[in-house]
């Protein structure tokens, strides 16, 4: 009836690394909006409301 999924020891990187690199990614997304200086970030908050 129910199978029970059975990996391999290579299989197990795929799971390990896209961890990796998304953990990497969402980091240095957060890293980059920590060390933003205040004028950036007011800058880039009224972005979507600025006029031409």
């Amino acid at each position: 009836m129910l199978r029970r999924i059975i990996y391999e020891d290579w299989q197990l990187i795929f799971p390990v690394v896209a961890l990796a690199v998304a953990s990497c990614v969402y980091l240095a997304a957060a890293w980059r909006a920590a060390r933003m200086k205040p004028a950036q970030a007011e800058r880039l908050a009224r972005l979507p409301f600025e006029q031409e």
